[in-house]
């Protein structure tokens, strides 16, 4: 049998078996589309946060305290009330995979990968002109004193 077709008969006979197969997450095909889509608005070049994540060189340094502000929650930041924001179309908040991904990438070593992988450039100036208004704003409730409306 030639050496292609255990590439492929392997993680085939080992799904089968019951084996996990684990892919090895690396920084340009895996995390970097995260970072772009929820990150680099304000952890990009010239950006509010004292941080940048654009490049893996400024990313691995930060990989454990990544891990642990998107694995509890703190990163990306989210504000207000829960329903709303899972409502909401432009919240900024990791979802369980993205997460996960994050926590194994660093579990595996964060591995930089091959730079071919990465996606196009993020554009900051684009992301700065298009960062949406919220969808939908809270309302908070009137408030009254025992002698009628505030």
């Amino acid at each position: 049998m030639k050496p292609r077709h255990l590439l492929v008969l392997y993680p085939l006979a080992a799904a089968l078996s019951g084996a996990s197969v684990t892919a090895t997450i690396t920084y340009y095909k895996d995390v970097l589309p995260i970072l772009q889509t929820h990150c680099l608005s304000c952890h990009g070049a010239n950006a509010i946060a004292p941080i940048a994540f654009g490049t893996y060189r400024e990313t691995r340094p930060w990989a454990e305290a990544i891990e642990d502000m998107v694995a509890t929650r703190k990163m990306p930041p989210s504000w207000g009330d829960e329903e709303l924001r899972l409502r909401s179309e432009n919240h900024r908040r990791l979802n369980a995979l993205e997460i996960s991904t994050i926590v194994s990438w660093v579990e595996q070593g964060a591995v930089a990968g091959d730079s071919h992988d990465a996606p196009p450039p993020f554009d900051f100036d684009r992301a700065r002109q298009n960062d949406p208004s919220p969808d939908t704003l809270p309302r908070s409730p009137e408030m009254h004193s025992s002698e009628g409306s505030l």
